[in-house]
């Protein structure tokens, strides 16, 4: 198997299990399908402005759907990789022992929230509600679907990341314009 390039930016990959590479492979997939019918729905509704022809009400509504179904897709794949939206000045300032404690404090937070999420999502799902969408009359405990499996994937791989990897990637040491080494 050839070897992989480093990837872009300053930090360094984790190996990864084989199960979990293919689960961060099938998120990944989802999420481009999820992008991909966004596009697509929102070209056909600006296309359908243009033309005499009345318009499928259905394709915003799927749209938008899809795209909060985009956003709790990723959210695991998201977080197992450490490319989440994170403040990352704590990586800079802290080392060693400090820095996997933050970590670990951080990622227990995550898998927190994530619980209390996936009850609420549990709640939604298998509450029995009689409403549905407007326009597709998809009922809505099924809409909540996706969130609910991608917020129990969030807090399993946070749950993961604080008990079983050792810490956030690490950086690179890299030199600067002076010829200084800087981690």
């Amino acid at each position: 198997m050839a070897e992989r390039p480093p990837p872009p930016g300053n930090r360094t990959p984790r190996p990864r299990p084989a199960p979990v590479r293919w689960l961060e492979t099938a998120e990944l997939v989802t999420g481009v399908m999820l992008l991909t019918l966004i596009l697509v729905l929102m070209l056909t509704q600006a296309t359908q402005r243009h033309l005499p022809v009345s318009g499928w009400v259905w394709t915003g509504e799927l749209a938008r759907l899809g795209l909060v179904w985009l956003t709790f897709s990723l959210v695991s794949y998201l977080l197992g990789r450490d490319e989440h939206i994170t403040l990352k000045v704590v990586d800079f300032v802290l080392a060693g022992r400090a820095l996997r404690a933050v970590w670990i404090l951080a990622n227990l937070v995550v898998a927190a929230v994530g619980v209390m999420l996936t009850l609420e999502a549990a709640e939604l799902v298998f509450g029995g509600s009689p409403q549905s969408t407007p326009a597709l009359r998809i009922p809505l405990s099924w809409t909540y679907v996706i969130p609910l499996v991608g917020v129990v994937l969030m807090s399993l791989r946070a749950l993961a990341n604080a008990v079983l990897v050792p810490g956030p990637p690490q950086r690179e040491n890299r030199t600067t314009d002076s010829g200084e080494a800087t981690r």
